[in-house]
């Protein structure tokens, strides 16, 4: 009979597969064993849970504050105030009716040169030296003309001793003359030596008339050498100060010369700098509001601290169409040794009642802007700034306002920032903003 196998029961195989595990059962059950268990959850440490909650305390405080000052700011808005500068000026300055700026120039200057070509031989002047009128500001090299003087003055001897012979000659033909009329008149000579006689006569008195003429006339040539010499120095034609020298010993200057090609056009600029005046432009719109003989203010940049007195002595009659301007001068009244030719200067024209008192218009002091200073009575202040606050400074009013400015005493000195058409609601220690 055939024999027959049957398969073994699956319970009793099973046994025998896990006593003998394979190489892929092992390395299977290794990864299993390296997998993260996700079912358990990790809980983080106490100190990171104390900083996460200081930051959203920190965020939640920031939020918080923020919207308190936006609602604060809605609520009670900072005040917008406008501000002016206190100034130190003149009580002239702050009056002013017309600035305009130009430049100082000496009423009475000349640029002096020779009247004909030469050589410089000498300078006795310098830089600052102050002359008299006729005194000598250079020479020019004259050895030339010396000697033609001395020859023309040895031809005027010489001409005086032809005439002192002629008039000799004369002498003895006038007594010839008379001694051949009493011989004729005696019947003892002849009408031809009385007229010998005559004509002799007359012929050394043409003579004698000839040699005063030459006299003359070699005098005149002495003078005309001496104008020449004098001609070879330059002389002062007014008092005044040495400004500049143009030129130096040894150079040549030519009358009308325009460049080192043609020599040098003059020596000496001399100018009276007691008689300075300013030279300005005033633009045709403002003409209408100076007049000559108006008071004036004048500041110079050399001398920060003077104001010196001026008054408009001219206003030229001519305009400039091309700028619209007209030319002003402006005399100083009191000038001193600071002020010379050139500088700059600004000229304030005062109202003519500020000319009663002058010196007043010069004294400076503090001056604030009107519309800054609140109260009334005695008890007058103005809000000061100070980095964005405000503080109040008692002041008072010295005078009446000009032109938007009143000067005041106080605790004021000048320079600071007060608020002006302060708000109502301003008090000590407020915190601004200053409009833009």
């Amino acid at each position: 009979m055939p024999v027959t196998h049957r398969p073994a029961p699956a319970a009793l195989v099973a046994p025998a597969a896990a006593a003998a595990p394979g190489p892929t059962a092992s390395l299977r059950g290794d990864l299993a064993a390296l997998k993260i268990d996700r079912s358990r959850g990790r809980r983080p440490s106490w100190t990171v849970r104390l900083v996460w909650t200081l930051v959203v305390a920190a965020l939640a405080a920031g939020a918080a504050g923020a919207g308190y000052w936006a609602l604060e700011d809605r609520l009670f808005p900072v005040p917008v105030v406008k501000v002016d500068s206190v100034r130190i000026m003149t009580l002239g300055q702050a009056r002013t009716t017309l600035t305009a700026t130009g430049y100082l120039e000496s009423r009475w200057q000349a640029a002096v040169g020779a009247k004909v070509p030469g050589r410089i031989a000498n300078i006795p002047v310098e830089e600052g030296d102050k002359v008299k009128a006729g005194a000598v500001l250079a020479e020019l090299e004259h050895s030339d003309l010396d000697a033609a003087l001395a020859s023309r003055k040895v031809a005027v001897a010489r001409a005086e001793a032809e005439l002192a012979e002629a008039e000799l000659n004369l002498s003895q033909a006038q007594r010839d003359l008379e001694r051949e009329k009493g011989i004729f008149a005696r019947h003892a000579g002849t009408q031809a030596t009385l007229d010998q006689a005559d004509t002799t006569f007359r012929a050394a008195a043409a003579v004698q008339r000839a040699r005063i003429a030459a006299v003359e006339a070699a005098k005149a040539a002495v003078v005309e050498a001496e104008e020449s010499v004098r001609n070879m120095f330059i002389y002062a034609p007014f008092d005044g100060t040495v400004v500049t020298k143009d030129a130096e010993k040894g150079e040549s200057i030519m009358p009308g010369g325009m460049g080192a090609s043609s020599g040098r056009g003059s020596v000496i600029t001399l100018a009276k700098l007691d008689e300075l005046e300013v030279d300005t432009d005033v633009k045709e719109d403002y003409l209408s509001q100076l007049h000559p003989g108006q008071p004036a203010q004048v500041a110079v940049d050399a001398a920060p601290d003077r104001r010196y007195k001026g008054r408009l002595r001219e206003i030229i009659p001519m305009g400039d169409r091309t700028r619209g301007i007209v030319k002003v001068k402006v005399s100083i009244l009191d000038p001193d040794e600071r002020l010379f030719p050139e500088l700059s200067a600004t000229v304030h024209f005062l109202p003519d009642a500020e000319g009663q008192d002058a010196d007043a218009a010069q004294q400076r002091g503090v001056f604030a802007p009107a519309a800054a200073i609140e109260g009334d009575g005695d008890k007058r202040y103005v809000w000061v700034l100070e980095d964005n606050r405000v503080r109040q400074t008692a002041v008072k009013p010295a005078g009446e306002p000009h032109d938007g400015l009143v000067q005041v005493t106080g605790e004021l000195a000048g320079g600071e920032q007060v608020v002006i058409d302060a708000p109502p609601e301003l008090d000590q220690g407020a915190e601004v903003q200053v409009a833009e």
